[in-house]
């Protein structure tokens, strides 16, 4: 009988995000392999690495508190774009790290509480006075919609479960509430221009990469429809019209490439712009 060679470009397990099992390997880097879905294009690290909670000792946050100020700023410019959706109300920040986007929630009128996979950070930011739990949120048990709103800033490329993540989103979130995302955009420019050498690849610790399609994929099969923030209409309030040209330079040009994604859950308020 002949010995047959698996070939190492097909991959078995199907996509974590679409169920497809059409899937071939996309790039390498440093030992790892990444995979990518030719159905819906999310991409993933396979085999994921193990204990992937171990990397994030107190070493991984030196350059957070390093730039502190410079993320409580930009956390305000991100809650203006979030007020222009929805008022200021019962908020989670999923992988919140030293608790800075928390900070500057509260300030601005939230009843902000966050929860981050670290020991470390979680302790870190309690000592900022912070509501802020130590695990993940699929572990946690928090109440059914008990939040209004749920961000993740730098969180989904590091899950190792995306489709069971979001449908724990989608239970602790109340109805009429909002979910943000912001993550590596596989889809951008800059991943087909250098590839391997593309900032966002870190495959022992990203291990998940979505494009456009794919994270509404998620987004959908997940119970959510994607929203946008108003250019016209919806909240107004101090430093509203700042941040209504900031949502509309953003749908015009696409310099960075970590998408921002807000999406509500299914059956939203009417007056919310689909997309």
């Amino acid at each position: 009988m002949t010995k047959t060679t698996p070939n190492p470009d097909v991959l078995g397990p199907s996509c974590n995000v679409c169920g497809g099992d059409g899937v071939s390997f996309l790039v390498s880097k440093n030992g790892y392999r990444v995979y990518q879905c030719r159905s819906c294009g999310f991409a993933f690290t396979h085999p994921q690495p193990e204990c992937l909670s171990d990397q994030y000792d107190s070493g991984y946050f030196d350059l957070y508190q390093k730039r502190r100020k410079f993320r409580l700023k930009r956390s305000v410019a991100r809650l203006k774009q979030i007020e222009l959706i929805i008022p200021p109300g019962r908020l989670l920040d999923i992988g919140c790290s030293l608790g800075y986007f928390v900070e500057a929630a509260n300030a601005r009128g939230w009843q902000a509480s966050g929860i981050d996979i670290s020991k470390y950070a979680a302790q870190e930011a309690r000592k900022l006075g912070l509501n802020v739990f130590s695990g993940t949120v699929e572990g946690f048990g928090f109440p059914e919609e008990s939040f209004d709103c749920v961000t993740m800033w730098d969180v989904l490329e590091h899950v190792p479960d995306p489709t069971a993540h979001m449908l724990e989103v989608r239970r602790i979130i109340a109805p009429g509430g909002l979910v943000v995302i912001g993550t590596p955009d596989l889809g951008h420019p800059a991943f087909r221009i250098k590839r391997e050498r593309w900032r966002h690849l870190k495959p022992a610790e990203h291990i998940n990469y979505f494009c456009r399609s794919s994270i509404r994929r998620l987004l959908v099969n997940t119970g959510f429809d994607i929203v946008t923030p108003p250019i016209f209409g919806g909240r107004y309030f101090t430093g509203s019209l700042c941040a209504r040209l900031r949502a509309i330079f953003s749908r015009l040009v696409q310099l960075n490439d970590v998408m921002v994604v807000y999406a509500c859950p299914r059956s939203s308020p009417v007056g919310l712009k689909q997309v």
